[in-house]
């Protein structure tokens, strides 16, 4: 079944008193809302205790948690020890995943820096065949890797790369960021084509069941020559990309992904218009 829902507090959230995610679940159930995304973009800062208690509301009121592992994670680097950092960020987010109860831990590739782009994703191959092994070690089997298409050119993550990484493992699965492809192409997507090829360039790349429950990213994005700039919400009518198409979309080849919004604050209105698109087109 496709799931939607935010990444993150939303200012709406605030505004209505809530301060602490144990209370997320009842605000999805209030606005019709299916999973959220915790976020641990600075570091894996949280008590197992704490997670394992937000974690039973999430399971009382049958919603979805999906983690998001520290942005700073760059699997492309040479060095080694910063390497075994990178790997520790990744079991640390899975442990805490685990605690919460969900299944779902979205990562960033990585960047080349000042490495050859061929190279450098040579080495972040590598990167990610070692954390395979050890997610296996480790007891991870039944925790989907979730690996994000990427909003800078200067970034690891294009579409194809993010496809070439979800070879290395059947739990490793696209995390598809539309605003993000959006912006590192300068504006490629406007109708239900558009999207298509995406999803067709998918089934091709990774199969019907990884494209089937991908995890998926989307907000409209400013971008500049370079890329993403910041993200906005869905009131912006210049950058884009749309979101109807995509849903349309979604319902004509009956996929199951969970949508998550990225909204500059405004995730949870923003992912119930995207819900409210998607029933209206499908039947």
């Amino acid at each position: 079944m496709i799931k939607f829902g935010p990444s993150g507090t939303s200012e709406d959230f605030t505004l209505a008193g809530h301060t602490h995610t144990e209370e997320m679940p009842q605000w999805l159930a209030e606005h019709e809302l299916d999973c959220f995304e915790y976020s641990f973009g600075r570091g894996v800062r949280i008590r197992q205790d704490t997670a394992t208690a937000i974690g039973a509301e999430f399971a009382k009121l049958n919603k979805e948690i999906s983690v998001h592992a520290p942005y700073f994670i760059n699997l492309a680097t040479k060095e080694e020890e910063k390497a075994e950092n990178n790997h520790r960020y990744i079991f640390d987010s899975l442990a805490a995943l685990t605690w919460f109860g969900g299944n779902r831990c979205v990562i960033h590739p990585g960047s080349p820096l000042k490495e050859e782009r061929g190279a450098a994703m040579d080495i972040l191959m590598k990167r990610l065949e070692k954390v395979a092994v050890l997610k296996h070690e480790y007891g991870y089997d039944d925790k989907l890797l979730c690996l994000e298409t990427m909003g800078k050119q200067a970034q690891l993550g294009s579409l194809d790369e993010v496809i070439r990484m979800c070879s290395l493992d059947s739990s490793f699965i696209p995390c598809v960021d539309f605003g993000h492809l959006n912006a590192r192409d300068q504006g490629v997507f406007f109708t239900k084509d558009d999207y298509k090829r995406v999803i067709d360039k998918l089934l091709q790349g990774v199969g019907e069941e990884k494209t089937n429950i991908m995890h998926v990213h989307f907000s409209k994005i400013e971008y500049s020559g370079k890329g993403e700039v910041r993200h906005l919400t869905f009131d912006d009518e210049k950058y884009g990309p749309p979101y109807e198409p995509l849903m349309q979309v979604f319902a004509e080849y009956g996929l199951q992904p969970y949508v998550i919004c990225e909204s500059a604050g405004t995730q949870t209105r923003d992912a119930q218009l995207m819900r409210r698109s998607y029933y209206a087109v499908k039947r």
